[in-house]
């Protein structure tokens, strides 16, 4: 079931980096970025209002995990301005290539109090896949 859930997330990432390349012919990048958030905002508390009974509270973290704002904000204005540049596709396997690389480094040192899953060799090939299908898309 999770892969399932994962898919369609995987699918709505994408119909919003093709819309968000959208709104940047009319919009500023931070405009989209706002609109994006601020609207995420809205749904999120009506959301919470509806199922559950419990005030929203959103202090005591570690400083650090505050950073996942910035993060957020520079993911959708940066793939904003290069969907609109270079095309949903090449933004977005450029994109999971970066993900794919933080998270193997994340899971390997085992950062962010995260249970270690280290990195093995046999993982390579994979990689290495995505480089050359991401080179054969960009046409070096």
């Amino acid at each position: 079931m999770i892969h399932i859930i994962l898919l369609l997330a995987g699918l709505c990432l994408g119909l919003m980096q093709s819309l968000n390349g959208q709104l940047a012919i009319y919009l500023e990048i931070f405009e989209v970025s706002f609109l994006v958030h601020i609207i995420g905002a809205i749904v999120l508390i009506l959301c919470m209002k509806l199922t559950t009974k419990e005030k929203i509270h959103l202090t005591g973290l570690p400083l650090y995990l505050y950073s996942v704002g910035f993060f957020g904000v520079s993911l959708v204005a940066i793939s904003s301005f290069c969907t609109s540049h270079i095309g949903a596709t090449l933004t977005m396997s450029l994109s999971v290539l970066g993900q794919l690389v933080v998270s193997a480094m994340i899971d390997h040192f085992g950062w962010f109090h995260k249970e270690r899953v280290e990195f093995k060799l046999k993982r390579f090939p994979a990689y290495l896949f995505i480089v050359i299908g991401l080179v054969l898309m960009i046409g070096w």
